[in-house]
């Protein structure tokens, strides 16, 4: 006996039809926008702003729609959202080429060797890492030996192992992911964490001509913040209201830039992200990064109607006076 679909297939019609009965108002261009993009990606995805909530905040069930919600709005904060995931990508992945950069230099001159990045005694000693540095060292042995195989075209890591037996770090750093190169960070002696978070801070005096001290902590809390959001903007998952809960304090951060006029919030979003971009990216970069931010929220900002664009700026983290910062 076959089981009984829970959730079986709607036509598009059938799906619009489920939207007006919960009270959306659905514009003719709405049937050719989940053609596109499909009703999950769209609705799913983005209607929780425009749900109805009781006193306590939870959606009401059966779901309704605020008063006023339009397709359009929710069409328009997926717009919002792709948008913002193209702007933190090119600034997420100046900073992974720069990260990548200063390990393979920094890490190499300590240990000039052949393949020293595979030997454990290079990484902490610290007892509690031990799990964490094999992981890393069979990531990096697993890169190598994808990218060298003979079913792989030709690249870098390919040519180098033919060549002359062995793959620079400077070369391997490449192909890592940024998850790679946070783990790398994170397991690598407290010296070399050093001698990186002093390399930042010199590139942060030369562009902003501002002494500043960046701490290991802020470099573990910087990582740690922009590998969670350079997954999400790299699958394409929702991103302005994403939030992490867990991980280092985000207070070195704060102490490093000498900021006391917001209020670090429990969980970090957009905002700390942005902010915390600032110690690692020179200054153009940081400039081009805000600028394009106060673009992107100036021209959405008349585009939603039964919300306030402030939900919108809450649920990214903004604080009200933002603008001192993107400024």
């Amino acid at each position: 006996m076959k089981q009984k679909n829970s959730k079986p297939f709607k036509t598009l019609n059938q799906q619009l039809k489920i939207l007006r009965k919960r009270g959306l108002e659905v514009s003719p261009s709405a049937k050719r926008s989940l053609e596109q993009f499909g009703y999950y990606s769209i609705i799913n995805g983005y209607k929780w702003l425009f749900l109805q909530r009781n006193s306590k905040g939870k959606v009401i069930k059966p779901e309704k729609y605020v008063y006023g919600s339009t397709f359009d709005e929710i069409h328009s904060l997926y717009d919002f959202d792709k948008e913002l995931r193209s702007i933190l990508y090119d600034a997420l992945l100046e900073y992974e080429s720069n990260l990548g950069a200063e390990i393979s230099y920094r890490f190499s001159e300590l240990h000039p060797e052949e393949h020293s990045y595979l030997a454990m005694d290079n990484y902490s000693r610290d007892a509690n890492d031990i799990s964490s540095v094999v992981g890393t060292i069979s990531s990096l042995s697993h890169v190598i030996k994808q990218k060298s195989s003979r079913t792989q075209s030709d690249n870098a890591i390919k040519h180098y192992v033919n060549k002359h037996g062995h793959v620079p770090l400077w070369v391997l750093v490449n192909f890592l992911t940024f998850g790679d190169l946070n783990y790398f960070y994170h397991n690598s002696t407290e010296n070399l964490k050093i001698i990186i978070a002093q390399d930042f801070s010199d590139k942060y005096k030369r562009s902003y001509r501002k002494p500043i001290k960046i701490s290991v902590n802020s470099m573990e809390a910087i990582n740690h913040l922009v590998n969670h959001f350079r997954n999400a903007v790299a699958h394409g998952e929702i991103t302005y209201s994403k939030l992490l809960s867990k991980g280092p304090s985000f207070k070195s951060i704060k102490k490093d830039l000498d900021i006391n006029n917001f209020n670090v919030n429990s969980q970090k979003g957009v905002f700390e992200l942005m902010i915390s971009l600032k110690l690692v990216l020179n200054k153009s970069d940081y400039s081009k990064l805000t600028r394009r931010i106060s673009k992107l929220l100036q021209n959405y900002s008349e585009k939603f109607a039964s919300v306030e664009f402030s939900a919108i700026l809450h649920d990214m983290n903004f604080p009200e006076n933002y603008r001192d910062f993107l400024n």
